[in-house]
């Protein structure tokens, strides 16, 4: 099926696959920053996975919610370059995220993932609605 409207579904797929990245991304951060207040702490190599493997999370849900919200248009090149600023957006996102966290906290992160989390599902809805689905 091919979509009525590439460019409107190219930029809900980046939006929808930027959000989603970040959720994954904040809510490992999130996680981290909730066990560091715990009284245990966390230990340095667990911190770092927690952070890797959240990294990596984000990474590769924009990377396939860019693709898959862009099965509408043909062209493999142009969905690949969706995905790709997916990606750029998503680290614009965390950035925002580290912001967000030296000012308020993490009762300020967990404001923003539930913002983020908002507004994928509003980017996903309106990329299926552009690609005609």
């Amino acid at each position: 099926m091919t979509t009525t409207d590439p460019v409107g579904t190219a930029l809900a797929a980046i939006g929808a696959g930027a959000t989603t990245g970040a959720v994954a991304l904040t809510g490992g951060v999130l996680a981290l920053r909730i066990l560091q207040g715990q009284p245990a702490g966390i230990a340095d190599d667990t911190a770092a996975t927690l952070l890797t493997v959240s990294l990596a999370a984000g990474l590769v849900a924009a990377v396939a919610t860019g693709w898959a919200r862009t099965a509408a248009i043909d062209d493999y090149w142009r969905r690949g370059v969706t995905a790709a600023i997916a990606v750029l957006a998503m680290a614009l996102l965390a950035v925002a995220a580290t912001a967000v966290d030296q000012f308020a906290g993490p009762v300020g992160l967990g404001g923003y993932l539930l913002l983020l989390v908002a507004a994928s599902i509003v980017t996903h809805r309106t990329a299926r609605r552009n690609a005609g689905r």
